[in-house]
């Protein structure tokens, strides 16, 4: 690994562990998953539904305010670069490129 970069793959940015409950699907987030971990422009994302590569997916989260007290729902669109079913197991991991940034977000 040189500088946060596995040899071999295309991705420029660090990956960073981050374990959130999020909602996603084509239209609307409607199926559930994990986002296990979070990089500059993608995440990956462990879900029993697996979309194939070149879907384009809403994927909605919630998260605390500056304040701690409430949250809020947050929606991007994002678009799976890989999907793959694990072994012997319901669920599978999906790569996806985040689409939109905090100033485009979905509404």
């Amino acid at each position: 690994m040189v500088e946060g970069i596995i040899l071999g793959e295309k991705r420029k940015s660090r990956r960073v562990p981050y374990r959130k409950r999020i909602r996603l699907g084509k239209e609307a987030p409607t199926y559930m998953g994990y986002a296990v971990n979070i990089s500059e422009r993608g995440l990956e994302i462990e879900a029993r539904n697996l979309f194939p590569a070149g879907t384009r997916l809403v994927i909605s989260f919630q998260e605390e305010n500056v304040t701690g007290k409430q949250s809020e729902e947050i929606k991007i669109e994002a678009l799976v670069k890989w999907s793959t079913r694990l072994v012997g197991s319901l669920s599978g991991k999906m790569g996806v490129e985040i689409l939109s940034d905090s100033g485009d977000l979905v509404n």
